[in-house]
C-alpha cells in the first residue's frame, strides 16, 4: 500500500491524502471534553442574515423535495390537457369542478414562481441602474431592459395563460375567447366574421401550449437528479461540467422558442378554407325574412321553406327571425356549453334574424386534434432539444467533460490514472482538436507518471490543486514517509558504457524492463535510475499491521530474487546489440554476463521535490537511502549479490527470514547503532535456459562452441554461407556473429587466479566500477556437442532467438509464504546452503561477535571447505580474523566500525 491513498468522501468524490509522518506508536483516543458553545453573534444584520439563509434552505428544500415537484408535474400536466379533456369527454355539468382543480394550479404556480424568486440564484434579478464604465449607451439601456431569467418570464406567460380557462376571471369574454358568443355582421361580411372567429380560437389554444415548458422543466430537474446519482453510482462518469450546463441550457432555450414562435405564427400566416355553410344559412333565411316582412302574403311559403331547408340542412337548435321564435330545441339548447354552440345573428333596416347552431361533435373533435398536437409537441420539444444538443454533446461537450475529469482524477491521483485512449463512442473521432488534446493529455500523464514516479505523486497532486495562476510551487516542505529501500547496481558498467557507446541505452533499458516489472507485481516502485543504479521503494502505510508489513518485506525480498534469476535467463534479451558493439563487448569481457549487486534496508525518509523551478526531480532524502547504498556497494566485498540490513532482516516473515544468515555486525558512524548484516544467499552462475540438467548449472560448452552451432544452423537459411563464414571467422577471435548472443561456459575457481579482497567494505561504494565478484574463473577447455537430438537443438535455438528478439513479459504469482519453498526457481537459487551448512554458520557468527574468533575461525575455515572454497562471507570474515592475528581485539564491541 501506498503512502499516499485515494479515500472516498462524503460527497462520493476521491479525494487524495498524504499520510502522517511515521511515529513508533499509534495516538491512544482519549475521550474529548464538550465543546463550548460558539458565542452567538449579537450583530443586527449578522442574526438578520443568517436567518435569511435557512429560511432559504428551508424553502429550497420546500420546492426542490420530491414530493412537491411531483405534484407539480401533475397540476402541469393537467393544465396542458385541462381544456380538451373537459370538451372531449365531459358535459356541462362538470364544468364547476375543471374549474376549481385549474384554479388551485394557477394559485401553486404563482406560488411556486415567487417562492424560485426568493432561494434560486439568477432566476429573477433586477438589473444595476447606473452606467458601467466604458459602457456605450445603448449597452446601458440594453442592460437595463434585462429583468429576470429566460424561465421567469415563461413560468409567468405559462401561468397567466391559465386565466383563459377560469371562468370567473373573464367574465363576460369567455364566450369571445373560447369560441362562444354571437357573431355578429353586415350580410356580406358573415362570412369573414366566421373564419376570424375560428383564428382567435386556435391562437388561443396555441397559447395554452406555453404550459409544456414547465413540463419540461420538472422533467429537465428529474434527469439531473437521476443523472447525479446515477453518475455518483457509476465510478467512471464524469461529472457535468459548466460548459456543458450553458450549453444545454442554450440550446433548450432556442429550441423552446423556435418550437413556441412555429405553434403561434404559422396557423396566422396559414390561408384555410372555412366552413360558410352556417353563415349562409343565416343569411338565406335574412334575405327571406326581409322580402316576408315586407310583402308577408307573397312570401310566407319562402321563408318556411328557408327554414325547413336549414333545419334539414344544418345542425339548427334555434331559429328567430324578425322576433319570432320558429323553431327551437330547449333540452339541447339549455344541455351544451356556450363554446359548444356557433350563434349567427344578422341586421338590416330594423329587421333581426339569429340562428343557433349545435357545435358539440365539432368540439369534441377539435378538443381531440388538440390533445394529439399537445402530445406530439411534448416529443418534438423533448426530440428536438435530444436531436439539436446531441451532436453537441458528444462531440464537444462531453469530450471536455471526460477531458477535465481525466485531469480532475490526475490531480487527485497521478499513480493511479489509466491513461488510455477513447474511441468514437465517447465523442473522440480521429482528427477533431478533442481527440488531439486527450492524446496530449493522456501523454503528458504517462510522462509525468513514470518520470516522477511514486514520490512525486504528492507534487504533483498538489501543484495541479493548489497551484494559481499558471505558477508552479515547487519550494514546499517535504513528507516525512517510511520504507523499504531497495538499491542495486549493474555490474562492470564503466567499462560496459566504452563498448556499447551509444547503444548502453538499451543495455539499461532492458535491465529497467525486467526489474521494474518485477519490482511493481511485488508492491514496490521505481523511484530514481542513475544510469547503472536503481533505487526502488516499498512505502509502509501507518495503516498496515504487523503482518501486512512482513509481507510487504517479503515481497522486496522475493523481488530481488525473482530479478537474479531472470536477468540471467533473459541474457539474449538484453544483450542483443549490433554486430560492432556486440564485437567490442565480448573482445573486453569473453565471459561477459550481466550481473548486478543489491541492498535492501529500511527506515524514514523525506518525500518531496528536489531543485529548482527549471528542473526538479522528486525522491528521498534520508541516511537510510544512503546505507541502502552502502549495502549494495558492501556485496563485492562480502561475495554475495544481495545484502540485507537487521531492521530490514526483522521485519520478514519466520518463512523468508530462515533462508536468511548473518554475515557481519557493523556500526556505520559514532551516531548510528550498530546493526547485522544479513545475505540470501543465492548462485547466480545458474543457466536458467538449460532444462537438461537436474541442477541446472551452466552448460560446459564454451563460446566458440555456441559459435559454432549456430553457425551450422544459419546454413539453413538463404544466405547460409555468408552467415558460415563470418561465423567462422567470429569463432576464431571468440565473438558472436549477427545479434545473437551466446550463453557462457561456466569459470572454474582456481586459488591461483583470484582476486585479493579488501577486508573492509568500500565505503563510499560508487557504481561504475569494473570489481568483479571475489572469485574469477577461467574458460573451460572446448568440448564439441555429441550425440545432440537435433529436433530439441532447433527449438532451443528458435526460442532463443525468439527471447531476444522481443521484450519478454514478466508475471509474478500473487505472494504467499508458500513461494519460499515451493517456487522451484527460488529454492534452487539457494541450492548451495542447506539448512546444516546455515545451523553451522550460526555457530561461526555467534563466536565471531562475542569475540571467540578462535573457535570462528574453525567454523568459517569449514564452511569453506564445505562450499569448495565459493562461500563469500566465510573469505571476508576469514582475512578479517588474520588481519587482528586471529584473535578479537581487546574491548571487543561485538561489531566491526566502518568509518
Amino acid at each position: 500500500m501506498s503512502e499516499n491513498a485515494v479515500v472516498p468522501t462524503a460527497g462520493g468524490e476521491e479525494a487524495y491524502t498524504a499520510a502522517a509522518s511515521p511515529s513508533p506508536t499509534k495516538p491512544i483516543t482519549q475521550p474529548q471534553p464538550p465543546k463550548k458553545e460558539e458565542a452567538k453573534p449579537t450583530d443586527a444584520k449578522t442574526i438578520q442574515a443568517q436567518n435569511m439563509l435557512r429560511a432559504k434552505a428551508t424553502v429550497e428544500y420546500i420546492a426542490e423535495s420530491n414530493l412537491f415537484t411531483a405534484l407539480m408535474s401533475v397540476l402541469t400536466i393537467w393544465a396542458l390537457y385541462n381544456s380538451d379533456i373537459k370538451f372531449a369527454a365531459t358535459e356541462k355539468d362538470a364544468d364547476t369542478a375543471f374549474e376549481v382543480i385549474i384554479t388551485i394550479a394557477f394559485f401553486l404556480f404563482i406560488l411556486e414562481i415567487f417562492m424560485q424568486c426568493f432561494y434560486k440564484q439568477d432566476y429573477f434579478y433586477l438589473p444595476q441602474w447606473r452606467p458601467l464604465e466604458d459602457e456605450e449607451w445603448y449597452e446601458t439601456w440594453y442592460r437595463r431592459t434585462q429583468v429576470g431569467s429566460f424561465y421567469f418570464w415563461l413560468d409567468w406567460i405559462a401561468t397567466l395563460s391559465l386565466i383563459l380557462e377560469m371562468d370567473w376571471m373573464l367574465g363576460s369574454a369567455k364566450d369571445d375567447i373560447n369560441g362562444g358568443g354571437v357573431q355578429t355582421a353586415k350580410a356580406g361580411n358573415a362570412t369573414r366574421a366566421g373564419a376570424r372567429a375560428g383564428r382567435v380560437v386556435r391562437l388561443v389554444r396555441m397559447v395554452r401550449l406555453v404550459r409544456m415548458v414547465k413540463l419540461y422543466k420538472y422533467a429537465s430537474g428529474a434527469v439531473g437528479k437521476d443523472g447525479q446519482v446515477a453518475a455518483e453510482e457509476e465510478e467512471d462518469a464524469p461529472a457535468e461540467s459548466r460548459v456543458g450546463a450553458a450549453m444545454s441550457d442554450l440550446t433548450n432555450r432556442r429550441v423552446i422558442v423556435l418550437i413556441l414562435l412555429m405553434l403561434i405564427i404559422i396557423p396566422l400566416l396559414t390561408v384555410n378554407d372555412p366552413d360558410v355553410s352556417l353563415a349562409m344559412g343565416v343569411q338565406f333565411v335574412h334575405e327571406l325574412g326581409v322580402m316576408y316582412n315586407v310583402d308577408p302574403g307573397n312570401y310566407a311559403s319562402g321563408l318556411e321553406l328557408a327554414i325547413e331547408t336549414v333545419k334539414a340542412e344544418l345542425p339548427a337548435i334555434q331559429i328567430i327571425a324578425g322576433g319570432t321564435v320558429y323553431y327551437e330545441d330547449t333540452d339541447r339548447y339549455d344541455y351544451l356549453r356556450s363554446s359548444e354552440m356557433a350563434i349567427y345573428e344578422l341586421s338590416d333596416g330594423g329587421y333581426t334574424t339569429r340562428i343557433a347552431y349545435d357545435q358539440k361533435h365539432e368540439s369534441v373533435q377539435n378538443a381531440l386534434y388538440s390533445i394529439y398536437i399537445t402530445s406530439f409537441i411534448i416529443v418534438l420539444l423533448v426530440g428536438g432539444t435530444y436531436f439539436f444538443s446531441s451532436d453537441v454533446n458528444r462531440l464537444v461537450i462531453g469530450p471536455i467533460e471526460r477531458l477535465v475529469d481525466l485531469v480532475r482524477k490526475i490531480s487527485a491521483n497521478p499513480l493511479g490514472v489509466e491513461y488510455k485512449m477513447m474511441g468514437e463512442n465517447e465523442g473522440f473521432l480521429e482528427g477533431l482538436e478533442t481527440t488531439v488534446l486527450l492524446t496530449t493529455i493522456t501523454k503528458i500523464g504517462a510522462l509525468m507518471r513514470v518520470g516522477f514516479g511514486e514520490a512525486g505523486a504528492s507534487v504533483i497532486a498538489k501543484n495541479l490543486a493548489e497551484s494559481s495562476g499558471g505558477r508552479l510551487n515547487l519550494m514546499g516542505a517535504g513528507t516525512m514517509i517510511r520504507s523499504i529501500f531497495g538499491f542495486c547496481d549493474v555490474r562492470q558498467f564503466t567499462d560496459t558504457t566504452e563498448c556499447l557507446q551509444e547503444e548502453v541505452m538499451l543495455f539499461v533499458n532492458r535491465i529497467a524492463h525486467i526489474l521494474h516489472s518485477i519490482v511493481v507485481q511485488c508492491s514496490g516502485s521505481a523511484n530514481k535510475n542513475i544510469g547503472d543504479a536503481f533505487l526502488l521503494t516499498w512505502k509502509l502505510d501507518d495503516k498496515l499491521n504487523a503482518h501486512q508489513v512482513s509481507a510487504l518485506a517479503d515481497q522486496a525480498l522475493l523481488a530481488f530474487c525473482k530479478s537474479l534469476i531472470e536477468l540471467t535467463r533473459y541474457q539474449e534479451f538484453i544483450c542483443n546489440f549490433s554486430v560492432a558493439a556486440t564485437a567490442r563487448l565480448y573482445k573486453r569481457f569473453p565471459e561477459y554476463a550481466v550481473r548486478i549487486g543489491s541492498g535492501l534496508h529500511v527506515g524514514w525518509a523525506i518525500e518531496g521535490a528536489i531543485g529548482s523551478h527549471r528542473k526538479i526531480d522528486a525522491s528521498y532524502l534520508s541516511p537510510h537511502v544512503n546505507n541502502t547504498e552502502y549495502l549494495e556497494s558492501s556485496t563485492k566485498a562480502y561475495g554475495v549479490p544481495l545484502l540485507l540490513s537487521e531492521p530490514f532482516y526483522d521485519l520478514l516473515s519466520p518463512t523468508a527470514a530462515k533462508y536468511c544468515r548473518q554475515v557481519d555486525r557493523i556500526r556505520r558512524s559514532e551516531y548510528e547503532e550498530p546493526m547485522g548484516l544479513f545475505a540470501y544467499d543465492s548462485d547466480i552462475y545458474i543457466d536458467w535456459n538449460d532444462n537438461t540438467r537436474p541442477t541446472r548449472t551452466r552448460p560446459k560448452t564454451n563460446m566458440k562452441n555456441r559459435l559454432l552451432d549456430a553457425a551450422r544452423k544459419e546454413k539453413k537459411g538463404s544466405n547460409a554461407s555468408e552467415h558460415s563464414a563470418a561465423a567462422h571467422a567470429a569463432a576464431q577471435e571468440h565473438i558472436p556473429t549477427g545479434n545473437h548472443v551466446p550463453h557462457h561456459a561456466v569459470r572454474k575457481g582456481s586459488k591461483d587466479n583470484h582476486h585479493k579482497m579488501s577486508v573492509s567494505a568500500p565505503r563510499g561504494g560508487r557504481r561504475g566500477s569494473a570489481m568483479i565478484l571475489p572469485t574469477a574463473f577461467v574458460a573451460a577447455p572446448v568440448v564439441e556437442s555429441k550425440g545432440e537430438d537435433e529436433e530439441d537443438e532447433d527449438e532451443d535455438i528458435e526460442m532463443r532467438k525468439q527471447r531476444a528478439r522481443e521484450a519478454p513479459t514478466l508475471v509474478v504469482a500473487k505472494y504467499t509464504q508458500d513461494v519460499w519453498t515451493k517456487d522451484e526457481d527460488i529454492v534452487e537459487l539457494r541450492h548451495r546452503v542447506n539448512d546444516s551448512f546455515r545451523a553451522l554458520w550460526e555457530n561461526g557468527i555467534k563466536a565471531y561477535i562475542q569475540g571467540d574468533w578462535k573457535k570462528a575461525n574453525d567454523v568459517f575455515q569449514e564452511t569453506l571447505r564445505l562450499s569448495k572454497n565459493k562461500d563469500g562471507p566465510s573469505k571476508f570474515l576469514l582475512e578479517v580474523i588474520n588481519e587482528h592475528g586471529g584473535t578479537a581485539p581487546q574491548q571487543w564491541p561485538g561489531y566491526r566500525a566502518d568509518y
